[in-house]
């Protein structure tokens, strides 16, 4: 097609300057542009002097392009012109703009990708030509950084271009040429570390050879010969930091940026994939990176330091180099050589320093985080071990430096006092949050390494705990943060420990919760629910764990109390059965006090299923007007006016999630007494009784709502499969119900109501017909959908 490129220009702008939908029309119409030969003769027609930036841009884009997948259709005795056309244009943007330099640059890249059979010694004489400065009217550190961002994009357009060379073979190809690239690039870095000073000017170019060299690294090379790349980087680094130290102390943008890439490329030399075929090279390497950065981390061991940056880059090179070679690792700690022993605890010692960086993460530090895998991986690849001498000992080494751990870990969970706390904003409290998780992982991490000693240690930080607010109000954090570090292991904690835990259920008791931060009886109630099983075991102590939780729902933190009382309910149902009718009563004040959510209502409703399971049969009919008349009272006052807002669905989604909750939970079976009449009929099957016309009315009214009708499905699923074959009575209402949902809509809870009540009585005599009709609906309603569709 014959392009105008006026109009072409006119299309570019549109696109980077308007709307989207007319940029989505000009996107679609430039994209079928670059795809026509034509693209490559007006691709430097667009690169003229005199174009706009934005028109400049996309002839060199177009020009890539055309490189990356549409080399065939440049005939081979046009590579030398093309080759001579791309380096005019690069000398011709050497002084801007960056941005078509930069694609320019790549777009040649992939030209030499292509070249290398054709020119072999593509790679050297390109180096050759800009290190050497043979490129007029271009500054030193401009031909280098030119240089450095053409050798640095050959390995990923490898990865990108069209080709007919294999893959592997061409990758093959260029990674033979990985070591003179690294010679290269380290001749240049040596150079300029060994100048004194950093000079700005040399900055964007010593950044772009560091990250060229990381990206000839990714597709892996022999770690032995990165020992001399290895050091110059090293030595870059604290020549970032130091000239920086000696100045204000705060290294400048470029500074930092500088020494986290050649951190980061650190980090591929020893993360490549044959990483663990070179364990003494890594073992000389970690040394190297001990010696040389270990001071930088002394001085910036503090919270709110200046150059946080640089002290989570070496902590992250040092944690991913152990981490690659674990097994060294473990050898290490095991070895009766002291030089290797004293190297590994030497790293594992800064490993703990990262996690015991001073300050609260994420605000006044941001270090911590970065360590939590490394002690699931360490304590993992020692249990791992088949039980032996060097298991033995490894542990021996190890328990002593997770007890150390255990109480890092403890002060660091600790939340932001009332002071502190203006300083955070909602990202910090939600990262920190997430933060605290890991903490609770890496907890059960130490009680597998240290087990009931855990316990011991956490006893007495308890103690501390204790004592500091006693001492000081605002010392809650310290309180709170031990007590969710034992909410943290109670899964792991044996039902017969009879010590520690009995010391911090009293210690919740006893609490003075009215002057203390809230979040303190959140956690409070939590630990609670996560004791329900050694609560099971000690129903002594349930009396003032119900009274916290009762307090619980009374106060802001109902939503923890309503998880608690759950876990409790569910777990310790025949214990807590002398107290049903009093907590029934102090959940019936709460369920219609108004300061509940409805989460938490509804959350409420299955411990006041499982609670009203165990009154007797004649107390259960008040108890359950008192609960459930409200829910169905709202529904029918909705019903009969008919209304359909959106409010009027929030409401009845609210009250159906209430009944399903409480149908899935209340069950006098297995729980009566035994001297209870067998044939009282279930609680659920005299409120189904009660309430199946409201269902209906429902599900005629918000039948077009799959929201709703799959609640109300829900709801007569959790009755059926609680009633099992007590629900006989209810089949020919629910079967008409589901009928006629099936008739106008299929919701997946219909269906799964339908299988169940099919399953359950097809061979019942007395509901085989019905059970018939209702595979017979569902399998019309499927035929129809085939038909449809």
């Amino acid at each position: 097609m014959e392009i105008d490129i006026k109009v072409l220009e006119e299309a570019v702008v549109l696109f980077y300057r308007s709307e989207s939908s007319q940029q989505a029309r000009a996107h679609e119409w430039l994209s079928q542009v670059q795809l026509s030969p034509q693209a490559w003769q007006f691709c430097w027609e667009l690169m003229a002097p005199d174009k706009t930036c934005e028109v400049q841009f996309f002839g060199a884009t177009t020009l890539h392009s055309k490189l990356l997948k549409y080399w065939h259709e440049v005939p081979k005795e046009m590579h030398e012109e093309l080759k001579q056309k791309l380096l005019q244009a690069i000398v011709a943007f050497g002084g801007g703009p960056k941005l078509v330099l930069n694609r320019l640059c790549i777009a040649f890249s992939a030209f030499i990708v292509h070249m290398l059979e054709e020119w072999p010694t593509a790679i050297e004489d390109v180096t050759n030509t800009f290190q050497n400065q043979q490129l007029a009217n271009l500054s030193v550190n401009t031909q280098i950084w030119i240089m450095m961002e053409i050798l640095g994009g050959i390995p990923e357009e490898a990865n990108a271009i069209y080709t007919s060379v294999q893959r592997a073979m061409l990758r093959q190809e260029i990674n033979k040429r990985t070591g003179f690239i690294l010679s290269t690039i380290d001749g240049y870095l040596s150079v300029k570390c060994d100048a004194p000073g950093l000079e700005d000017e040399d900055t964007a170019s010593m950044l772009r050879a560091v990250k060229c060299g990381g990206l000839w690294l990714k597709n892996g090379h022999p770690m032995d010969s990165c020992l001399k790349f290895a050091e110059t980087l090293l030595k870059l680094v604290n020549k970032c930091y130091w000239s920086c130290v000696q100045g204000d102390g705060c290294m400048s943008a470029d500074e930092n940026e500088l020494a986290e890439v050649c951190l980061e490329t650190l980090s591929f030399i020893m993360v490549q994939p044959d990483a663990h075929r070179y364990s003494n090279t890594a073992l000389v390497m970690i040394r190297m990176f001990l010696e040389s950065l270990t001071e930088i981390l002394k001085a910036e061991w503090r919270e709110n330091n200046l150059n946080e940056d640089i002290a989570v880059g070496i902590y992250t090179l040092l944690i991913a180099s152990i981490e690659s070679q674990s097994r060294l690792l473990l050898t290490g700690i095991a070895s009766d050589s002291a030089e290797h022993r004293e190297l590994y605890t030497r790293l594992i010692e800064e490993i703990l320093q990262c996690t015991n960086k001073p300050g609260i993460y994420p605000v006044e530090e941001s270090c911590s985080v970065l360590a939590m895998g490394f002690w699931y991986m360490l304590q993992d690849e020692v249990l791992s071990l088949d039980p032996s001498v060097q298991r033995s000992k490894c542990m021996e080494t190890i328990r002593p430096l997770y007890a150390h751990l255990t109480k890092v870990l403890v002060r660091k969970a600790q939340q932001p006092n009332e002071v502190s706390i203006e300083r955070w904003s909602s990202d910090d409290l939600e990262t920190f949050r997430c933060y605290r998780q890991d903490i609770s992982d890496t907890l059960m991490y130490c009680y597998d390494v240290l087990h009931d000693d855990l316990l011991e240690i956490f006893a007495a930080i308890l103690d501390e705990g204790i004592l500091a607010v006693q001492s000081d109000q605002l010392n809650w954090p310290k309180l709170e943060a031990v007590i969710y570090s034992m909410c943290s292991i109670a899964e792991h904690i044996s039902v017969t420990e009879n010590i520690v835990i009995p010391k911090l259920m009293h210690t919740l008791s006893e609490i003075p919760y009215e002057t203390l931060n809230e979040k303190l009886l959140g956690t409070a109630l939590e630990t609670i629910g996560s004791y329900c099983e050694w609560f099971k075991e000690n129903p002594v102590y349930l009396p003032p764990a119900i009274d916290l939780l009762v307090k619980g729902l009374n106060s802001t933190m109902a939503s923890q109390a309503t998880l608690g009382l759950k876990e409790l309910t569910r777990e310790c149902q025949m214990q807590m059965k002398i107290y049903a009718e009093p907590l029934l009563k102090a959940c019936e004040q709460s369920l219609h006090g108004g300061h509940l959510k409805n989460a938490e209502s509804v959350r409420l409703m299955y411990s006041i299923g499982r609670l009203m399971s165990m009154l007797s049969p004649d107390k259960i009919p008040a108890c359950l007007d008192l609960m459930v008349s409200p829910c169905f009272e709202e529904l029918q006052l909705i019903t009969q006016n008919r209304t359909q807002t959106e409010a009027a669905k929030i409401r009845t989604l609210f009250r159906l999630n209430m009944v399903s909750t409480l149908y899935s939970s209340l069950n006098t079976k297995g729980v009566q007494q035994e001297n209870t009449d067998s044939t009282n009929a279930q609680p659920v099957l005299l409120v189904m009784e009660r309430t199946m016309p409201i269902f209906r009315q429902i599900g005629e009214m918000w039948i077009d709502d799959t929201q709703i009708i799959e609640a109300l499905c829900n709801s007569l699923k959790y009755a059926v499969t609680n009633l099992m074959n007590d629900s006989k009575p209810m089949l020919p209402d629910l079967c008409c119900l589901i009928i006629s949902i099936f008739q106008t809509k299929c919701v997946c809870p219909a269906m799964d109501i339908a299988k169940t009540c099919i399953i359950m009585f097809y061979n019942d005599a007395d509901m085989h017909a019905k059970m018939h009709q209702l595979l017979v609906e569902i399998i019309a309603y499927n035929i129809r959908h085939f038909e449809v569709s």
